[in-house]
Parts: C-alpha cells; sequence; structure tokens
C-alpha cells in the first residue's frame, strides 16, 4: 500500500511538473520567461555552423552554450535535432566541452589553451577522440549543448583550479614551483572546498524550495523549448542524449518533458542499495523520494511508452552489471504493464524500449556510438 501511495505520489508531481513546465517555459507571447537566444560568435565547420550563445532560463538567468546547426537547416527544411547531456566526471572546468569542440575565440584570455586542452583529454579519455555533438551536427542534427549548474562557466572558481590540477592541466602558471607534497596538499584542500560547496549549493537550493536535480532539469527543459522555438528545427523530432551523469538527466528530461521523442541514456541506470550512503558526488542527481521509496528503474511507470535506449558496459566499474540488470528488468516491467494496460503490441524490431549491454566500461567508443547513431535515426529521422 506505501509503495503504491508513493507511486500516486509520484504521479500527480509528474503531472503537476508537467503543467508548471508548460507555463513557465511555452508562455504566452510577451512573456519575458521564454528562452531568449543571443548569438555571440559563429564559426563555420565541415557541413555546419557553430554557434556560441547565451539564453534564458529563468527570470534572470542566462547560461552559456553551444548551437551546432547543419548547413541544410532552414525555414523550408527542417532538421531534427538532439539535446546533448554531459557527465558529471568530477571535472568541473569543463561542461559543454565535453562534447562539442571549443571555439578558441570565444574563450576568456589565459583559458583558451586549456580549455582546448582539457576538452581533447577528455574527448580522448571517454569518446575515443570523437567530438559527439560535432559528429551529429555533421549528419544532420542541430544540436544544442549548454553547461549544467557546476560545470564550464557555470563553474566556481575552487572547482575549477581543482579540476585543472587533479587533471594536471593548470590555465596559468600560479601553481609552478609547487613541490609534489605541497601539490597534493593543495588538491586535497581544494577537493574539500569543492564538495563541501556541493553540499551548501545542495542545502540552499533546498531551503528554496527546490532541488539541485530539479534545477538541472528546469534547465534541461528549458533548452528543449529553445530549440522548439528555432525556425530551421523540426519540433516534432527533439530527442536526447546524456553520458553518466548525463544519461541520469537525459532519463529524467524524457519522462518529464512531452517535447522530447526519445532518449539515449549512456551509463547511469542502477538498483539501489538502502544501506549505501550517498555520496558527495551524489548530491547533483539526488532526488530523494525515488532513492527512499522506489527505485531508479521505476522511471520506467513515467517514460512508458516514449522510445528510449539504455546502454551501459558489462566491466563498468560505477554501474556494476548485476545491479544494472535489476534496474533493466524494472524498466522492461513497466514498459510491459504500460503496454497490457493499453492493448499495445509491438514487433520486435521496433520495441520502444531498449535495453543494451557492450563490452567494456564506462566509456562511448566507436561501437557504442554507431548504435546511438542508428537509434536517433530510426526515431527522429
Amino acid at each position: 500500500m506505501t509503495l503504491r501511495l508513493f507511486v500516486l505520489f509520484f504521479m500527480i508531481i509528474s503531472a503537476s511538473f508537467r503543467i508548471y513546465a508548460q507555463e513557465i517555459y511555452t508562455p504566452e507571447v510577451g512573456n519575458s520567461v521564454r528562452p531568449r537566444m543571443k548569438t555571440l560568435a559563429k564559426e563555420q565547420r565541415d557541413g555546419y555552423e557553430c554557434r556560441y550563445i547565451d539564453f534564458s532560463t529563468e527570470e534572470e538567468e542566462r547560461i552559456k552554450a553551444y548551437l551546432l546547426v547543419p548547413d541544410k537547416a532552414s525555414w523550408a527544411e527542417k532538421c531534427p535535432a538532439v539535446l546533448m547531456l554531459h557527465d558529471h566526471g568530477a571535472r568541473f572546468d569543463i561542461g559543454k566541452e565535453k562534447l562539442v569542440r571549443p571555439m578558441s575565440a570565444v574563450l576568456p584570455d589565459g583559458q583558451d589553451d586549456h580549455i582546448v586542452k582539457s576538452s581533447r583529454q577528455w574527448i580522448d579519455k571517454n569518446f575515443d577522440g570523437v567530438f559527439l555533438a560535432d559528429s551529429l551536427a555533421s549528419l544532420g542534427y542541430v544540436v544544442l549543448v549548454a553547461d549544467a549548474l557546476y560545470w564550464g562557466e557555470r563553474s566556481p572558481e575552487d572547482a575549477q583550479k581543482w579540476s585543472e590540477l587533479n587533471y594536471g592541466n593548470p590555465a596559468s602558471g600560479i601553481y609552478d614551483g609547487l613541490s609534489s607534497k605541497e601539490r597534493k596538499d593543495l588538491i586535497k584542500e581544494l577537493k574539500t572546498k569543492v564538495y563541501d560547496g556541493q553540499r551548501v549549493l545542495y542545502d540552499s537550493l533546498y531551503d528554496c524550495g527546490t532541488i539541485w536535480a530539479e534545477k538541472m532539469l528546469r534547465d534541461d527543459v528549458a533548452s528543449v523549448q529553445l530549440l522548439r522555438r528555432l525556425p530551421f528545427v523540426d519540433k516534432r523530432n527533439i530527442g536526447a542524449f546524456g553520458f553518466s551523469m548525463g544519461a541520469h538527466r537525459c532519463w529524467m528530461l524524457a519522462a518529464f518533458c512531452d517535447e522530447v521523442k526519445c532518449g539515449v541514456a549512456l551509463s547511469w541506470m542502477t538498483s539501489l542499495d538502502r544501506e549505501e550512503r550517498m555520496k558527495p558526488s551524489d548530491y547533483s542527481m539526488a532526488v530523494m523520494p525515488m532513492r527512499e521509496q522506489l527505485d531508479f528503474g521505476d522511471i520506467g511507470l513515467f517514460l512508458a511508452p516514449k522510445p528510449m535506449l539504455f546502454l551501459n558496459g558489462s566491466e563498468d566499474h560505477l554501474f556494476p552489471m548485476q545491479k544494472v540488470e535489476t534496474a533493466f528488468r524494472k524498466l522492461q516491467g513497466h514498459y510491459s504493464d504500460y503496454n497490457k494496460a493499453h492493448s499495445v503490441r509491438t514487433e520486435p524490431a521496433f520495441e520502444p524500449l531498449q535495453t543494451v549491454f557492450f563490452n567494456g566500461g564506462h566509456h562511448c567508443g566507436s561501437d557504442v556510438q554507431t548504435t546511438i547513431v542508428r537509434f536517433l535515426d530510426e526515431y527522429l529521422k
């Protein structure tokens, strides 16, 4: 009975959030909260244009983003779009640059070489050297990638410094001359400040009546609404992709934003261990009612029947296969229940929910990228 009550509670919250999102982000003409975009710089690339923009997500908040627009996109030839959501990675000096090749011309003085190197370092480590956002744009997708709160241009100074030191790529010479011990001590000190700061941010948002994960969700909904307003976007065909924390953001967004037609969640799905304490890195993804009463796989209650692709590495040390298998079964159960309740019959080749294990770890290699593109093409083109 308790579980049923909480399921009902989440259904009410789901409906309320959809209404709230529509009111806030799809307002009447003249409402100042509608996403307003300003293009700050442009760069022509092979088959598409990279635009550095800022846009409004809240009444008095604007965030920076990259918008990639295929050359063929126009009023007459509208293109499908993908909102790409970056990971956590305990690296905060870059955000959107974890998916898009950065434009050197728009980076702050003294930071340009650092951001370019950091971006390349991350892409080589996690994506086999491929900027996935740029790759999708070259295939005819409009792509939007923004910084999440606490990453990239929205990160505090201590978080940037810690990331720079921890990954061996400081932006300036201020750390030159430090001994190995002094360097380690400074990294440890900054790490403590960073995760203490995340707890303060979580508590501050909570005191204001929201949580960090909801704030990111509202920003992501605003990003979708921005895509819908672009005259060269086919607003019937907007999808979302996320890696790691971005995958968590992706399935949350797909569950609570009707305008997202399909989603790809790579390397963030698991089943709960009730005895496991929340880690400092969890603050940005802590949806406590789900953690306390439901399980992550129960997001299927709100996703079904939306097309979703969940991918996880069989050797992922962050999301062990056994726990992911349990979550996948729960997701599949919710989709099956939906189909039975609505008398829906699907052919095996067109199952809206696809759960896939691939050989490898917490990584987006070339084979996985091929699977992602095939899924997006199937549902958005």
